[in-house]
């Protein structure tokens, strides 16, 4: 049987979650094949889909009454402390960062590519986080999972620059080569993350980009049109 997805979280109790692989991808929504669920018996969830647009907003998830599924429009993360629901992003070279806090039974999942990352997607999340849910910074264990890595994400000057004037740490995380920069957006997230307080911080050294049997990845494939999926929910213990 093909590999469908990537088990996140292996080793916690109480939530559940998961990056799919190319064998698990889909050409419409919801992006990933529905076997990923149906192999990890969460066909029962409500699923989350957040309509990305390479921003930075993250929506707090409370009820959605009977709905199945809820397309939130505008976003590129999400926020719960709801036992019912799936949270979900689609991802062909982007990161998916996820958040798990034991203490307060909250989670959190963001879609990461590199205008996000500018924008602090990340902390964004972890902040809202602290805010709704009283989230204490070490206390969230996150993941960062398969995306580009340095060794293929090669950029112009200009979007250099923009790392370079938001963060004053961008330089430690970019290299120069000619006259294009390599970035480590895997590095930037964790780096974020470090600087508000997260310290439990796990980071996949796959990179979609050089394994195409195995990920989709949009620049390595000249724009794929299928997307992988990342999901996380609190597990039925806490339901």
């Amino acid at each position: 049987m093909s590999i469908l997805y990537l088990p996140v979280f292996e080793n916690e109790d109480g939530v559940r979650g998961f990056f799919s692989t190319k064998a698990g991808a889909a050409l419409k929504s919801p992006y990933y094949n529905k076997d990923v669920l149906e192999e990890l018996s969460l066909e029962d969830y409500k699923l989350i889909w957040p309509k990305q647009v390479h921003k930075a907003n993250v929506e707090i998830i409370k009820d959605i009454g009977n709905k199945k599924e809820v397309i939130i429009p505008e976003t590129d993360g999400l926020v719960t402390n709801n036992p019912d629901v799936l949270l979900t992003t689609v991802h062909a070279d982007c990161l998916a960062v996820y958040f798990y806090d034991k203490e307060q039974k909250a989670i959190g999942l963001v879609h990461a590519g590199w205008r996000g990352t500018v924008k602090g997607i990340s902390q964004n999340a972890v902040k809202i986080m602290m805010c709704e849910y009283n989230s204490k910074p070490e206390d969230i264990i996150s993941f960062i999972s398969p995306g580009i890595s340095k060794c293929c994400f090669e950029v112009g000057r200009e979007v250099y620059e923009e790392f370079r004037q938001k963060w004053d740490f961008a330089d430690e995380f970019a290299e120069k080569k000619g006259e294009k920069y390599y970035i480590d957006l895997k590095g930037i997230n964790k780096r974020q993350l470090l600087d508000l307080g997260v310290k439990n911080i796990q980071v996949s050294s796959h990179c979609t980009c050089c394994n195409p049997e195995l990920f989709c990845s949009y620049r390595g494939e000249k724009g794929v049109k299928k997307r992988m999926g990342a999901g996380i929910c609190l597990s039925i213990k806490h339901r």
